[in-house]
C-alpha cells in the first residue's frame, strides 16, 4: 500500500512538474528572438495578430490548438515562447501547457507579450492597412450621434457607423487616457472574467462577466442610465456578449470599446491603447 501511495505522490509530482511554466521576461525573450532557433506563438485572438505581433510569431489560440497544432514543428526539443496581450493574459499560459502535454520539453512564457515588446520598440510585424494616425488632436470623422442622452461618436466603416456597435475607440481614448473615467453618461461594463477584472481594470469600469459556454451575460446589472460601453481587451469577447443580447431596446444603448488596457507585472503604469480596426 504504501508502494502504491508512494508511487501515486511520484506520478502527480511528475505531472505538475512537468507543467509548471518556464517565464521568461523581454530581455530573454529577445535573446531567444535575435538566437532565431525559436518559434514564437502568439495566444491571442486572430483579429489581434493580424493587426501587430512579434516579427515571426505564428497565431495558436488555446480554443483551436488541436486544429492548429500542425504548424507547430516535429522536433519536440524546439524552443518555444508563447505570448499573449501582457502580464494579465493568461492564453499563452494555456497554450504552453497544451504544448507542454504535447511533448515539447522546452516550452517558455512570455508573460510581458506584444503591447511590452512593441513598447520598447522591438521587431513587429502586421497588415499593412491605411493609416488612422491624424496630425494634432484626434478627429472623429463621423458626425456626433445621441444614444439615450449621451453625445458620443461611432467607429467609422466605409464612411458610415460600424455595424457592430463599436464606438469611436480614438476619440474615447482622447477623454479616457493619463487614467480619467470615462466622460458622464458612458458606463465601461468589463465583460472578462471577475479574476482578469481583479488583476487589472480601467478606471471606473465595473464588472459584469460575460459566460462564454452558456453565451449569457446578466444584464440586470448593468447601470440603468446613459450607454453601456463593453470592454475585454481584445474586441472579440465584447462581439460575442452583446451579441447575446435579445433585448433589442437595451441593445440600442450597448456599445462596444475595442481598446487594450495592459499593467505591468506589478499592477501598476498602466497603459490604455486604442486598438487599431482592420
Amino acid at each position: 500500500m504504501r508502494k502504491l501511495v508512494l508511487m501515486l505522490l511520484i506520478a502527480t509530482s511528475f505531472v505538475l512538474a512537468s507543467e509548471k511554466l518556464n517565464v521568461v521576461d523581454i530581455k530573454k525573450a529577445e535573446e531567444m528572438f535575435k538566437g532565431k532557433k525559436t518559434l514564437f506563438i502568439d495566444a491571442r485572438p486572430y483579429k489581434k495578430y493580424q493587426i501587430g505581433t512579434i516579427m515571426g510569431s505564428i497565431n495558436i489560440e488555446p480554443k483551436l490548438f488541436d486544429k492548429q497544432k500542425r504548424f507547430l514543428p516535429i522536433n519536440r526539443i524546439t524552443n518555444i515562447v508563447t505570448f499573449c496581450g501582457g502580464y494579465a493574459c493568461k492564453l499563452s499560459d494555456k497554450v504552453a501547457v497544451r504544448l507542454q502535454k504535447a511533448g515539447y520539453k522546452n516550452v517558455f512564457a512570455y508573460k510581458g507579450g506584444y503591447p511590452e515588446w512593441k513598447a520598447a520598440k522591438k521587431p513587429i510585424m502586421g497588415l499593412v492597412r491605411k493609416s488612422t494616425k491624424q496630425t494634432g488632436a484626434y478627429k472623429p470623422t463621423l458626425k456626433p450621434v445621441v444614444i439615450n442622452g449621451v453625445k458620443l461618436y461611432l467607429l467609422p466603416e466605409d464612411g458610415e457607423a460600424n455595424e457592430d456597435g463599436l464606438i469611436d475607440q480614438f476619440w474615447l481614448y482622447e477623454l479616457m487616457k493619463d487614467g480619467k473615467k470615462a466622460p458622464k453618461g458612458i458606463h465601461v461594463v468589463d465583460v472578462r472574467k471577475a479574476s482578469q477584472y481583479k488583476a487589472e481594470h480601467m478606471q471606473g469600469a465595473i464588472s459584469v462577466p460575460f459566460n462564454k459556454e452558456k453565451q449569457t451575460i446578466d444584464t440586470s446589472k448593468f447601470p440603468k442610465d446613459g450607454v453601456v460601453v463593453m470592454h475585454c481587451n481584445a474586441g472579440i469577447l465584447s462581439v460575442e456578449a452583446r451579441q447575446s443580447i435579445d433585448d433589442e431596446e437595451l441593445l440600442k444603448r450597448v456599445l462596444i470599446y475595442d481598446s487594450t488596457y495592459t499593467c505591468d507585472k506589478k499592477n501598476k503604469n498602466c497603459k490604455l491603447t486604442p486598438n487599431e480596426a482592420l
